[in-house]
């Protein structure tokens, strides 16, 4: 499909019934929805941050972060790994020499290759250490050996990016590009968190997996300088994606509160939606939901701005207003989720509705990094003048 970056959030409004209707059984049955991410490939938004020089949407930081929140909507697993897709788009966009992207935004554009990751690691320190290591292949290229984790969208990417350490006397980080089928590369469908079931979420095994000298690059452009926005966007996409859920949320009870929840006995109305607590408690959720949404504009607004006129100043006021709205949407996506349950009453727990869905997803997801470190470096900036660090995991 050709569209433009104008059409994108329409396009991703469009796409929204069709990855909900499945939805909630996918969840029961952890079934990864490959017909579902064949819509988004063939819909052009995978080509959302490619260029318009290389055919693709050009689209904006507001285009990435709304069209996220709405895809979530739908179907957070999705919307999550797309969130994955785009990351790696980024990379495409700041790391990679042209003639090595060309031919990846060639494929991205014609709906062909959705990139997954293979970031993280498990048991080490922190997790921005690794223990996956890239030996010298003896013709310039790398052989990659070693488990990564939380290898979201594994299942439905062609090629995915990943960082490793270099095998020398002065080990370096490199980030590395591969095809999900190259030989060496075996994906494990191991993911078992109680929440984003669907996304694929495992782990991915290199054994001496070969990649090119032209495809290991140094992240040092994406080093803690002012102009780094790739934890910014991608803080703001989790926002984005938590207050699409939190909407979700609220549509399914109040859509069950109309048409199955019973009036409480002494509420002296005929129907549940007549209840004035129910009502009551409707409309607060409603208004939680709306200020997420109000602060994810804000922090789109704060980003954009800093992207057209570059100082300290607003760099921080980007990075404060990411904060702010992780934090709110976090603590709103959790609330809601929760007290659907209220005002839909017991009824609404039974699995075939799996409503708790929501829940394990928001909890699952917000656990990406901890959000009181978005309280500390705002209270950090409020009372020592200290900016926000800039970092994959900070805003």
């Amino acid at each position: 499909m050709t569209t433009s970056s104008h059409d994108a959030l329409a396009i991703a409004r469009e796409l929204v019934p069709a990855l909900a209707a499945d939805a909630a059984a996918r969840d029961l049955e952890r079934r990864f929805p490959h017909a579902e991410l064949a819509l988004v490939k063939r819909s052009g938004l995978l080509a959302l941050l490619v260029p318009t020089s290389a055919g693709g949407l050009g689209g904006t930081p507001g285009d990435l972060i709304r069209t996220t929140g709405i895809l979530a909507e739908g179907d957070p697993s999705i919307a999550q790994m797309l969130i994955t897709h785009h990351s790696g788009v980024e990379l495409l966009n700041k790391l990679v020499p042209d003639a090595v992207r060309k031919p990846y935004y060639a494929r991205i554009v014609a709906g062909e290759l959705m990139l997954t990751n293979a970031f993280s690691e498990v048991g080490t320190k922190t997790i921005f250490e690794y223990r996956v290591r890239m030996s010298p292949a003896g013709d310039g290229g790398w052989r990659i050996n070693g488990p990564k984790a939380y290898c979201t969208g594994s299942l439905g990417g062609e090629a995915l990016y990943g960082l490793a350490i270099t095998d020398e006397a002065t080990p370096q980080p490199l980030v590395f590009l591969i095809e999900t089928d190259a030989p060496g590369v075996v994906i494990h469908d191991d993911w078992t968190g109680m929440g984003q079931r669907t996304t694929a979420s495992g782990t991915i095994e290199f054994t001496d997996a070969y990649v090119p000298a032209e495809h290991a690059i140094s992240p040092v452009a994406l080093g803690p300088t002012l102009d780094n926005f790739f934890g910014t966007m991608g803080q703001a996409m989790m926002s984005a994606h938590s207050t699409g859920i939190a909407k979700a949320a609220l549509a399914d009870a109040i859509a069950y509160v109309r048409t199955r929840a019973r009036a409480w006995p002494h509420s002296g109305v005929e129907r549940a939606a007549e209840d004035p607590y129910v009502q009551l408690r409707i409309g607060e959720l409603h208004a939680q939901v709306e200020s997420a949404d109000a602060l994810v504009e804000r922090a789109i607004q704060r980003i954009e701005a800093a992207q057209a006129n570059l100082t300290l100043e607003t760099r921080v006021a980007a990075s404060l207003a990411v904060a702010v709205a992780k934090k709110r949407s976090t603590e709103v996506v959790l609330e809601v989720c929760e007290r659907l349950f209220e005002v839909c009453s017991a009824g609404a727990t039974v699995a075939k509705y799996n409503f708790d869905r929501h829940w394990r997803n928001a909890r699952t997801l917000t656990l990406h990094d901890p959000v009181d470190y978005k309280s500390k470096l705002i209270g950090d900036w409020l009372l020592t003048d200290t900016a926000p660090p800039i970092s994959s995991h900070t805003p």
